[in-house]
């Protein structure tokens, strides 16, 4: 099943590049399917979502055995307008589907990147002022669960991509403020960072982005040296190593439930060459993690909560230091 939550401005039959006033958002739901460019969802309402929702995680238990249904969200990078980011939750769906073995529930949150290449600096302002809208959403989701907790048999996963957790880290830091440090449940089961594109430091336990593992049971960050689109964000940033290209910058100082993985074997021009998009567009390096099998095997199995050092699709990365109370938390694809 495909859900989608957006901050975007209703323009049409669709949305636009711009945020909805008083951080508004809309929760729309059966989703119509169709050729790119002209599918869409159907519905919208906030009671109707969360009915569908429920309804969809009992078929999957009664109906094919699923005991622990898992619902993901799914933030998307810049340089997507509204119709780009259907496609990226609609191409992952289908990745996930052909990888899991069964049709996941999943939820997109577009917020009003402009899908412009040009226009990096000027998305950056749009996801921070999107903040807002994301942490409302967060916490319909924390009453959501609260609420049908005692019925509500399934798990949480995020997966973010690029820009996408820069949202992440923002509103995991902004909704500390309201929920205060996460006591008992975590707001994510497996939290997934794609490409990230912050900085390296910002996941260390005392970074920005530590929040993030605050509110999830364990965090996978997937870098690639081979991601020139996050070479040129590091010199818009002034040139600071990102977290999607580089990794941790110190793997002494992590949370002890972040683990960081190379991804570089399948994320690089050699072994994307053939894959494409819904478009039939060629799939760019910096998005590679949502479509080689070889990447999606890795990461189905984190969604699955296999122990990190159990999944099979990898090895532990070589430690630069010799600290053998760290628990591993660097590995490689194989």
């Amino acid at each position: 099943m495909l859900l989608m939550v957006t901050s975007r401005r209703p323009k049409g039959d669709g949305y636009d590049d711009e945020e909805q006033p008083r951080y508004g958002y809309h929760y729309l739901y059966d989703y119509a399917g169709g050729q790119p460019g002209s599918d869409g969802f159907g519905k919208k309402g906030k009671a109707a979502f969360e009915s569908v929702l429920l309804e969809e995680l009992r078929r999957l238990k009664a109906e094919q055995g699923i005991s622990t249904p898992k619902v993901g969200l799914y933030l998307h990078g810049y340089n997507n307008d509204w119709q780009e980011s259907i496609d990226e939750v609609v191409d992952l769906h289908n990745a996930l589907t052909t990888a899991m073995g069964y049709a996941p529930v999943l939820v997109g949150f577009s917020w009003p990147s402009s899908g412009k290449t040009k226009k990096y600096l000027a998305d950056r302002e749009e996801v921070r002022d999107s903040v807002p809208a994301f942490v409302r959403f967060l916490r319909d989701t924390h009453k959501f669960l609260v609420a049908n907790e005692r019925e509500c048999f399934a798990t949480s996963y995020c997966i973010a991509h690029s820009m996408g957790n820069y949202l992440l880290r923002k509103g995991m830091e902004y909704l500390s403020d309201h929920l205060g440090t996460p006591v008992g449940r975590a707001m994510f089961n497996e939290t997934v960072m794609l490409a990230p594109d912050l900085a390296s430091k910002d996941i260390e336990q005392d970074g920005k982005g530590s929040y993030i593992a605050d509110f999830s049971r364990r965090v996978h960050v997937y870098y690639s040296k081979s991601d020139r689109a996050l070479k040129v964000s590091s010199a818009k940033r002034f040139g600071g190593n990102r977290l999607g290209r580089h990794g941790a910058d110190d793997y002494t100082n992590l949370p002890a439930n972040v683990a960081i993985v190379d991804a570089k074997k399948y994320a690089n021009n050699e072994a994307t060459k053939g894959l494409k998009d819904r478009r039939g567009k060629q799939v760019s390096v910096h998005s590679s993690h949502r479509y080689h099998p070889k990447i999606l095997a890795d990461i189905v199995q984190v969604l699955s909560s296999i122990d990190r050092t159990l999944i099979t699709t990898r090895t532990a990365a070589p430690k630069v230091v010799d600290r053998p109370d760290l628990p591993p938390n660097h590995f490689e694809l194989i």
